[in-house]
């Protein structure tokens, strides 16, 4: 996947930097697909609570390189029937997020990363 972060590029030696990563993820409406990709649990993903950690920066040439854990919420979703014997309940998921960010034009691509 391939994206503009701006914000993100701009606040890279900031100490806020994940919350922005996290923050224009939103924006761009990148988030609900690529947590969507790395369910390993649940079939729907949530995006309401999502957390962000780096856990990995470099600088590599007019490159900036993230490795992002992110921790969310998925659901198994029944028929929402009155006696639909299997309550919804949240799972947690996790996934490593490789992003790769071009300085001079903060044109990012992004990949989920095995585990």
């Amino acid at each position: 996947m391939t994206l503009t972060l701006p914000e993100t590029c701009a606040a890279w030696s900031q100490p806020d930097f994940g919350t922005v990563l996290l923050t224009e993820l939103r924006q761009t409406g990148a988030l609900p697909g690529l947590l969507q990709q790395g369910l390993s649990r649940g079939s729907h993903a949530l995006t309401d609570d999502v957390a962000l950690l780096v856990l990995q920066r470099r600088e590599q040439g007019d490159a900036l390189q993230v490795k992002a854990g992110l921790s969310y919420f998925s659901i198994i979703p029944g028929c929402a029937c009155e006696a639909d014997p299997t309550p919804m309940s949240e799972l947690p998921e996790y996934v490593e997020l490789g992003i790769a960010i071009r300085r001079s034009d903060a044109v990012a691509t992004l990949v989920l990363l095995d585990d």
